[in-house]
């Protein structure tokens, strides 16, 4: 007889619940660190250091690329005219940020305490609801990509489609059917033609003066009136 063992383990529950998800470990963390330090070193690409003096300055010439991008031909450095043309995008790209902050937000970050945020919690009932049903007609408008591929859907695709189907019909049924019609009525045609003539030229004179004298009726009882 063999023994069998059983054995039970109780394990306590972790009830402790994270107010932010795990990070990753170190397999994660050291390629970022080689790529932020390649980073750092990347604005120095294109930059000729044989030929000129090294100087303290060096950011600026980092940022010379992107200031005379549009103006090449330009030899001075307007700060201004870049940091008007960059506040433009950089307010753009911080505004949605904070947008982004405030729909999708951590419930236990410290921006909560925000009074932006407890207005938002402290409007009426209806203002609310109206508030949400906004907020998710804008959601739904940019998650469906502002509903672009519906149109494409409906106005090119099936448009395209249907013309397609009725331009296969109208070929099948009209322009086939007429030729298809003709060959038939020629093959049958031929087939009476073949029965009717017996290989004597005298059969054939006869239905050619047959065929002449129908004519000629036909001639006479139309345009003789």
């Amino acid at each position: 007889n063999h023994a069998i063992i059983f054995s039970t383990h109780f394990f306590k529950k972790d009830s402790h619940t994270l107010l932010y998800p795990h990070e990753s470990d170190n397999t994660m963390l050291f390629p970022l660190l080689i790529l932020a330090i390649f980073t750092l070193f990347v604005g120095c690409i294109g930059i000729n250091f044989g030929h000129e003096v090294m100087e303290v300055d060096i950011l600026s010439k980092w940022l010379t690329p992107s200031m005379k991008l549009f103006h090449q031909n330009s030899t001075d450095e307007d700060w201004y005219k870049f940091l008007t043309n960059a506040f433009y995008s950089v307010s753009i790209a911080y505004f949605g940020i904070f947008i982004a902050s405030v729909l999708y937000g951590s419930v236990y970050s410290d921006r909560q305490n925000l009074y932006l945020i407890n207005s938002f919690a402290k409007i009426d009932s209806k203002m609310r609801i109206r508030l949400e049903q906004i907020i998710n007609v804008i959601y739904n408008w940019s998650y469906n990509r502002g509903y672009i591929d519906v149109y494409y859907e409906k106005v090119f695709i099936r448009g395209v489609r249907g013309l397609a189907q009725l331009t296969h019909s109208f070929d099948r049924r009209v322009i086939d059917g007429v030729t298809n019609g003709i060959g038939v009525a020629s093959f049958f045609l031929g087939e009476g033609i073949k029965y009717i003539g017996g290989g004597r030229i005298s059969s054939y004179l006869f239905l050619y003066l047959a065929c002449v004298s129908i004519v000629l009726l036909i001639y006479y009882y139309y345009f003789s009136k």
